[in-house]
C-alpha cells in the first residue's frame, strides 16, 4: 500500500519506460481485470506527429461547452504529472491519483506492464463513471500505441511527419502504417493535410475499415487566416457549414488548422449522435482553455515565448510562422534537444534565420551535451551549460525589438514554466 502522493507517482516513474513488444495483450488482460472501464463511456482517440495536444484541448474545449464532463488524456505534462488526465480540465487529486494508484495496483499487481501502460490505464479508470466522453492522446504511434484498446466515435491523425524513426519507422510510409492503425471499422477518420507519399496507405486503411475520411483542404478546411498581436483569426468551411470569425491564441498557422480538424471532428460526432449545436457555442468555446508550453507567452517585455517543438516539422512551422508575421523582430533562440531528434537539421533551419541560438543541456542522460554539436558550423552559436543563469543574461541585454523563443524539449519548458511562474 503506497502512502502518499509522492510515493504513488514514485511508483508509477519505477515501472519500466519502454517494452520491446508490439503485443497489446497485457494492458488488455488488465483492463479486463479492471472491468474494462474504458468501454463505460464514448471515446474519440487521437495520433499525430505533430498538433496531438493542441487538437486534443479545443476538442475537449468544445465538448465541454455542450455541457458534458469530458476527459481529457494527454502527454507529456509540463508542471505536474496530474497534468496527464483531466475532467472539464481540472487535474486529478493528488488524493484521487493514490487512491486510484493503490486499487488499480493491488488488483493487476501480476501482470508486467512498463509505465505508460499503467498510465494509460489509470486514465480509463479514473474516467469510468465520470464523464460523458473522453479524448485520448496516442502516445507513440496508433496502431500498437497502449492506449490502442478502445473503440472511439472518432479518430483523427493530425499529421504524418518524421519522428520516433527508431520505433515506428524509419520510413515515413512505415509511419503512416502506424498512424493509420488508429482507423476504426465504420468510424470516421479525420486528419490533417496529407503527404502525396502517404495519403493511398491512409485512404486505404480507411477504405478497409469502411470508415468515411475527412482530409483537411478536401472535405473542410479554413480561409481568411490572419494573425495580429498573437490572435488567429480564420472561418471554418466543410460542405455542410461554414463558420466565420473564429478566434484563438497563436500565430502559427496550423494551430488554426488542428483547430479546423477540432471542429470537424465534432460537427461529425453531434451529427452521429443527432445532437444540434450553435455556431455560437463553437465560437465560444474553441478556445476557452489553454494548454501549457505550445506558443505559451511568459514575458510580454521583451517578449519571451516557449514552444515544446521538438522535430523538424515542428521547428519548421514555428520558425517560419514567427520569423513571417514577426520580420521586424530579431528572433533568439534558447534550444535543447535530445540525442535521439534530428537536432542537426533543426540548427540548419534555424541558425540562418535568427540572430542567435544559446543551445543548453539538460540534467538527463537523453539529453544532448555540447560535444554533441558542431558549434563552429554557424556564428550565432553559442552554448550555455546553465540555462537558468544564461536566461537572466540573454534576457538582460534583449531589446524591445527582439524575441526570445524557448524550444526543442517538454523538460526544458516545465522547468521554465516554474521558473516563469
Amino acid at each position: 500500500m503506497l502512502d502518499n502522493y509522492q510515493e504513488a507517482i514514485n511508483y508509477i516513474h519505477s515501472l519500466p519506460k519502454f517494452k520491446r513488444t508490439n503485443n497489446l495483450d497485457n494492458i488488455k488482460e488488465a483492463l479486463h481485470i479492471l472491468g474494462d472501464p474504458q468501454n463505460s463511456y464514448k471515446t474519440i482517440h487521437i495520433t499525430g506527429t505533430n498538433g496531438k495536444g493542441t487538437t486534443s484541448n479545443f476538442l475537449a474545449n468544445l465538448f465541454e461547452g455542450t455541457g458534458k464532463k469530458v476527459g481529457l488524456f494527454i502527454s507529456p505534462f509540463v508542471k505536474v504529472f496530474n497534468e496527464r488526465i483531466q475532467i472539464n480540465h481540472e487535474y486529478i487529486s493528488n488524493d484521487d491519483l493514490l487512491e486510484n494508484v493503490n486499487l488499480i495496483k493491488d488488483k493487476i499487481s501480476d501482470i508486467p506492464l512498463a509505465e505508460f501502460e499503467f498510465v494509460t490505464i489509470l486514465g480509463y479508470f479514473y474516467f469510468r463513471n465520470r464523464v460523458d466522453i473522453a479524448v485520448i492522446e496516442a502516445g507513440i504511434g496508433a496502431k500498437h500505441d497502449k492506449t490502442n484498446v478502445i473503440v472511439p466515435e472518432a479518430s483523427i491523425i493530425t499529421s504524418i511527419d518524421l519522428d520516433h524513426e527508431k520505433l515506428i519507422g524509419p520510413t515515413l510510409q512505415d509511419i503512416a502504417k502506424e498512424k493509420s492503425g488508429i482507423i476504426k471499422r465504420q468510424k470516421p477518420i479525420i486528419t490533417g493535410m496529407l503527404h502525396e507519399s502517404v495519403r493511398g496507405i491512409v485512404e486505404d486503411t480507411a477504405t478497409e475499415m469502411d470508415s468515411q475520411i475527412y482530409e483537411f483542404g478536401k472535405e473542410f478546411g479554413i480561409r481568411n487566416f490572419n494573425t495580429k498581436n498573437f490572435i488567429l483569426s480564420f472561418t471554418y468551411y466543410d460542405n455542410k457549414v461554414t463558420i466565420e470569425g473564429l478566434q484563438c491564441s497563436g500565430f502559427e498557422k496550423t494551430t488554426a488548422m488542428n483547430a479546423a480538424i477540432a471542429i470537424c471532428t465534432f460537427l461529425r460526432y453531434q451529427d452521429s449522435q443527432h445532437e444540434k449545436v450553435s455556431v455560437t457555442t463553437i465560437k465560444e468555446n474553441l478556445d476557452s482553455h489553454h494548454m501549457l508550453g505550445r506558443a505559451q507567452i511568459v514575458k510580454k517585455s521583451p517578449l519571451v515565448l516557449m514552444d515544446g517543438a521538438h522535430n523538424i516539422s515542428a521547428i519548421y512551422n514555428l520558425i517560419n510562422s514567427l520569423s513571417t508575421n514577426y520580420e521586424n523582430k530579431d528572433i533568439i533562440v534558447l534550444y535543447a534537444g535530445m540525442k535521439d531528434k534530428d537536432r542537426k537539421e533543426i540548427i540548419e533551419e534555424l541558425a540562418p534565420r535568427v540572430n542567435h541560438i544559446y543551445i543548453t543541456t539538460l540534467e538527463m542522460q537523453r539529453s544532448a551535451k555540447a560535444h554533441d554539436y558542431n558549434l563552429s558550423e554557424y556564428s550565432n552559436l553559442s552554448f550555455v551549460e546553465n540555462y537558468r543563469d544564461g536566461l537572466q543574461k540573454i534576457i538582460g541585454k534583449m531589446s524591445i525589438n527582439q524575441i526570445l523563443l524557448i524550444t526543442g524539449s517538454f523538460y526544458l519548458i516545465s522547468d521554465l514554466e516554474s521558473y516563469f511562474s
